[in-house]
C-alpha cells in the first residue's frame, strides 16, 4: 500500500478549523452590536393638578405620568432615528441607540431634552409637558 496517504490528518485539521470558526463566532456574538450601543430611558410627566387626560383632581403634589404620548429620538441633523409611545403605568419610554448626541422629544407639545449616549451606558431623561386645560 505504498503511495497511499491517511485521511486522518486532513480530517483532524478540518475539525480544528471548524472549532476555531465556532469559537470566533461565539466571541463575536458576545461582543455584538448591543454592547456598542447605549440606552435612553425616560418618562413623560405633567405637573400636579387637574388634567382631563388622567382624570386626576387637584391637590395632588406629585408629577403625573403621561401615557400614550409619542416620543422621538432625533440625530444632530434632525432626522428621526427612533420612535415610541410612552407606556403605562408610569409614562416610561426607552431607546437603544448608537453613541452620539440626540434630541429626545415628546411630540405633542414639542418638549425635548438633549441626551449624550455612550456605549454600554444608560441616560435618564424626564420630559415635563404642560397640563391640559
Amino acid at each position: 500500500m505504498a503511495g497511499r496517504t491517511s485521511r486522518a490528518p486532513a480530517v483532524a485539521l478540518c475539525g480544528m478549523v471548524v472549532a476555531v470558526g465556532v469559537t470566533v463566532v461565539a466571541a463575536s456574538s458576545a461582543c455584538g452590536p448591543e454592547r456598542l450601543q447605549g440606552v435612553v430611558r425616560g418618562v413623560v410627566v405633567r405637573p400636579p393638578g387637574q388634567d382631563p387626560r388622567s382624570g386626576a383632581g387637584g391637590g395632588n403634589s406629585a408629577s403625573v405620568p403621561v401615557n400614550g404620548d409619542p416620543v422621538r429620538a432625533r440625530d444632530q441633523r434632525g432626522h428621526i432615528v427612533a420612535s415610541t409611545v410612552t407606556a403605562p403605568p408610569d409614562g416610561s419610554f426607552s431607546f437603544t441607540l448608537s453613541p452620539g448626541s440626540y434630541r429626545i422629544t415628546e411630540d405633542i407639545f414639542g418638549i425635548g431634552r438633549q441626551a449624550e449616549v455612550r456605549a454600554g451606558s444608560t441616560v435618564s431623561v424626564t420630559l415635563t409637558v404642560p397640563s391640559a386645560r
